[in-house]
């Protein structure tokens, strides 16, 4: 809902902008009102056969209108895009949730991508594996994430993985979570 209000209020600002201009000259009745003045002058301004209509601005209104547009865009643009990001949010987990995304740690660093497609593959079909590694030198952390076409598939291999020995070192294998929205700068 505060998204369409920005829009209306860029709306009106546009409208403010437009009546900052005050008409001279030809194309203006001094006895009309000041509200009837503006709009027959528009269509007289805007006719390409006559030179162009004098006219002055308003200040006040003039700026009264950019802030009331620009202010009411920012503010349709802030809110549009934080909806598109709960969304976004909401559809990530949801998915996770179907399709059964399990975090993987302390195994080995020397253990591969094959290697885990494989110990996972014996509890169903693996859709993916994601095994992170460090930015600088490519050498994996020790832990990775394995998305699994089924979700009872993927709880089976959690409950039966969990806790077991692979490549001498005990595994930790629970459903993944999904990461929390941050803010700030991205290092």
């Amino acid at each position: 809902m505060p998204a369409s209000i920005g829009k209306w209020l860029a709306m009106g600002g546009i409208v403010v902008l437009v009546l900052s201009m005050a008409p001279l000259g030809a194309c203006i009745d001094p006895h009309d009102s000041w509200w009837g003045t503006r709009w027959k002058w528009m269509p007289c301004a805007l006719r390409q056969e006559h030179a162009a209509t004098p006219a002055t601005v308003n200040p006040i209104l003039l700026y009264l209108g950019m802030l009331l547009s620009v202010g009411g865009m920012a503010l349709a643009w802030r809110r549009d895009r934080g909806a598109s990001t709960a969304l976004a949010a909401k559809q990530r987990a949801s998915q996770a949730k179907r399709s059964g995304q399990i975090f993987v740690g302390n195994f080995a660093y020397m253990t591969t991508r094959e290697e885990l497609r494989q110990l996972f593959e014996a509890y169903g079909a693996v859709a993916h594996v994601h095994l992170v590694t460090e930015r600088e030198t490519g050498r994996s952390r020790g832990f990775a994430f394995v998305t699994m076409v089924n979700a009872p598939e993927a709880r089976a291999a959690i409950a039966e993985l969990q806790g077991t020995t692979f490549g001498g070192r005990t595994l930790t294998v629970t459903e993944a979570r999904q990461r929390e929205e941050r803010h700030g700068p991205r290092r």
